[in-house]
């Protein structure tokens, strides 16, 4: 069986402003993935140091590809052109991995083997300038997703649906500007909301080391990055999303009092994490009798939807 999310290509957004520095480590450290199938993406900030000259040798690599924006963009609006000048499909996983920090080389591999295996967001832990605690956590079940304590540590991966089920809004602060700070939180929060806390996977190996410096975030724009994770945690949660699934079945003839034991017996043929929907076909004349059942969760990780003949 092979899951219709199953990925084929896995791409690296790498952002940066002002990196030169810092991005021939983030590169090498790119390049010394064991697993090899990925395309890389270094998005420079219209960075006015020598970030640009620094990344030139590596594009000798096919695999590496810059893009420098004419105006700074800051964090959210960089790496959000960034996502939006690729030519994603639904199951092409995406990582981002911050051009000041580095991974180390089964983080790409570890990732790729968890979005294989049906989850649609896998994060790593990770190594904070040498520090010996972390933020990274696998998610709570059952509890609302922002209201938990923050664990999505780096390296962070994402199916692309998930990116293209956002609205633009869901990346901009209560001016109507991208975020400059607390970007992170409005990408993943609201996906993990989409995905569900199953399709979520915690990799608990410290493959990132993330860098700590005068000019990260949480030094230079504290209070700004604390206002927006305020107002980001109190947006509406979203539901779990009912676009996309791993698996669909078509169904003519159902019944109502066998709902259950459908559900049960696919979610026992489907490996887990994956999710199954359930394509009831029914006549025009019976939408009203089969409408308090469509569009229901029948079983964990099983929808039930109905489709009109024609």
């Amino acid at each position: 069986m092979i899951s219709a999310l199953r990925p084929e290509r896995l791409f690296v957004v790498v952002p940066c402003r002002n990196c030169a520095d810092y991005i021939g480590q983030c590169l090498d450290s790119l390049q010394a993935q064991t697993f090899s199938g990925w395309t890389a993406l270094v998005a420079d900030d219209a960075s006015d140091d020598a970030t640009g000259e620094t990344v030139r040798p590596y594009l000798d690599d096919p695999r590496i590809v810059y893009r420098r924006g004419a105006e700074r963009a800051w964090l959210m609006g960089n790496t959000l052109a960034a996502l939006r000048s690729l030519d994603l499909r639904p199951s092409d996983v995406v990582a981002i991995l911050d051009g000041d920090d580095s991974i180390r080389p089964a983080c790409l591999e570890r990732i790729w083997e968890a979005q294989q295996s049906g989850y649609d967001i896998a994060h790593t832990d990770e190594y904070i300038g040498g520090r010996l605690q972390s933020f990274g956590r696998a998610l709570s079940p059952g509890l609302p997703v922002r209201r938990q304590l923050w664990g999505f540590s780096h390296l962070r991966s994402f199916k692309a649906y998930l990116f293209g089920l956002l609205d633009d809004a869901t990346f901009r602060d209560r001016d109507g500007e991208y975020f400059r700070a607390a970007g992170d939180l409005s990408l993943y929060l609201p996906m993990a909301e989409l995905a569900g806390p199953e399709k979520i996977r915690f990799i608990p190996e410290r493959l990132y080391d993330y860098r700590v410096h005068e000019s990260c975030n949480f030094k230079v724009m504290r209070e700004e990055q604390l206002r927006n994770n305020w107002d980001i945690r109190n947006r509406p949660a979203l539901e779990p999303q009912t676009a996309f699934f791993d698996f669909t079945e078509d169904a003519d003839t159902l019944d109502k009092s066998r709902l259950l034991e459908i559900g049960l017996a696919l979610r026992t043929k489907y490996p887990r994490p994956c999710t199954v929907r359930l394509r009831h076909h029914i006549d025009a004349d019976e939408q009203d009798s089969w409408r308090a059942y469509h569009n229901l969760w029948i079983a964990d990780g099983v929808f039930l939807e109905g489709a009109v003949r024609t």
